[in-house]
C-alpha cells in the first residue's frame, strides 16, 4: 500500500512530508490513472455494461484503507477533475477491486472529462446535499417509445450515486443506449441521489421538434391506382353488361314516314342508373391474382390513391344533385311540357 500511496497520492501538503494530502483534515485526495471499463482485467460483458451504464467507478483496495482511516462518511462520493482542461464531474464507487494506481471509469465520464486512456486525473472526496429536483433532456428519439419513462429511470438511476449539471449520462434499457443531459438540479449544481425523493421533469427530446416539422412539411404523393388485370378465365366469368331501362328513351315516328332530324335514337341512363352502374362495378371486382414470379427481397408496399366507399358514394350524390339542378335550370326540352295549338281560331 505504501508504494501505491507514494506513486498515486500527492506527496507533502497539509499532512506533512510523505503523508497523503488531506489525510490530516479527514479529506481524501489523490491523482490516479484513469481507464475505461474494457481495460479492466476481470472485465466481461456484464461487468463492462455495469460500469458503463452507471455513475460509479472502480478504485484500488488500498484506497479503501485510506478512506476508512480518514473516517469518510457513507455514501462515499468523489469529485473527478481533469487538470488539463478543468472539466469536472462527480461519481460514487462501485468496488475497490482495481489494480494499484488505476481507476476504471464509465465511458460517459471519460467523454465528460475529455480524457484519454491512462491519463492522470484528480480524485477528491466530496459531500453533496440530497437532491430535491432534477430536469433531464433526453438525447434519443427512442426515449419516446418507453411506456413508463419515470419507472424506467427510477430503476436505472439506482446505478448512480450523484448527478452534476451539464453531465451527459447513459443508461441501458431494452437493449438500447439512452442518453440524458442534466439540465437543472436543486438545491445545488451537484447533488446526491441516494435514498431521497426527487421531483423529476423532462425537457423536449433532442431532435424531436425538427423531425416533427419535417414530417408536417413533407407532402405525401400517392401514385394513381394501377389498372386491374384479368386473365382470360376471369373475363369469361364476368357477366355481359345489360342495358338499363330508361323511361321515354325510344325514338319517335312520323305519320308521313319522314325521319325526324335530331331525334333521340339511343337511350340515356338516368342519375339513379349511374349510381347502380357504379355499385355493379364494385360487386363485380375481379379475383385477386397471386404473383408467382416473386423474388425474396423485392417486396414493396406502394400507397395508391384509392377512394374508400364512403367518399365515392358522397361524390356520386353530389354529382346527382348537380345534374338534377342543372337539368331543371338549363334543359331546353322536358316531357309533356309544350304549348298547344288549336286548329280553329278562338272567336
Amino acid at each position: 500500500m505504501m508504494n501505491w500511496l507514494a506513486d498515486g497520492m500527492v506527496r507533502g501538503g497539509m499532512g506533512g512530508p510523505g503523508i497523503p494530502f488531506g489525510m490530516g483534515m479527514g479529506r481524501f485526495a489523490q491523482s490516479i490513472k484513469a481507464f475505461s471499463a474494457p481495460f479492466y482485467e476481470g472485465a466481461d460483458a456484464a461487468k463492462i455494461n455495469e460500469i458503463n451504464y452507471g455513475g460509479k467507478i472502480l478504485l484500488p483496495s488500498s484506497a479503501l484503507d485510506v478512506l476508512i482511516r480518514l473516517n469518510i462518511q457513507y455514501p462515499m462520493l468523489f469529485k473527478l477533475t481533469n487538470t488539463r482542461n478543468g472539466s469536472m464531474t462527480h461519481c460514487g464507487v462501485l468496488e475497490f477491486s482495481a489494480e494499484e494506481g488505476k481507476a476504471y471509469l464509465p465511458q460517459w465520464i471519460m467523454q465528460q472529462l475529455r480524457i484519454d486512456e491512462g491519463q492522470i486525473i484528480n480524485i477528491e472526496s466530496a459531500s453533496l446535499p440530497k437532491a430535491t429536483f432534477a430536469r433531464l433532456k433526453p438525447q434519443n428519439i427512442e426515449f419516446l417509445q418507453v411506456t413508463n419513462m419515470r419507472a424506467m429511470l427510477e430503476v436505472e438511476l439506482r446505478k448512480f450515486a450523484c448527478l452534476t449539471e451539464k453531465d451527459r449520462i447513459a443508461v441501458r434499457y431494452n437493449d438500447q443506449t439512452l442518453e440524458f443531459l442534466v439540465m437543472e438540479l436543486k438545491p445545488n449544481t451537484s447533488v446526491c441521489i441516494i435514498e431521497c425523493d426527487v421531483n423529476l421533469e423532462f425537457d423536449e427530446v433532442e431532435g424531436y421538434k425538427a423531425e416533427e416539422e419535417s414530417r408536417k412539411n413533407q407532402r405525401i404523393e400517392k401514385p394513381a391506382a394501377p389498372p386491374m388485370e384479368m386473365d382470360e378465365e376471369e373475363e369469361d366469368e364476368m357477366p355481359e353488361p345489360t342495358k338499363k331501362f330508361a323511361a321515354f328513351g325510344g325514338s319517335g315516328a312520323r305519320l308521313d314516314g319522314k325521319i325526324r332530324r335530331g331525334g333521340r335514337t339511343e337511350s340515356t341512363s338516368s342519375v339513379g342508373g349511374t349510381m347502380r352502374d357504379e355499385k355493379d362495378k364494385e360487386d363485380k371486382l375481379p379475383k385477386v391474382k397471386a404473383r408467382e414470379d416473386y423474388v425474396p427481397g423485392t417486396i414493396s408496399f406502394p400507397r395508391y390513391d384509392y377512394k374508400c366507399r364512403v367518399v365515392m358514394e358522397k361524390e356520386l350524390e353530389e354529382k346527382a344533385k348537380a345534374a338534377a339542378a342543372g337539368g331543371a335550370a338549363g334543359s331546353s326540352t322536358s316531357a309533356f311540357e309544350g304549348r298547344g295549338t288549336a286548329l280553329r281560331a278562338r272567336k
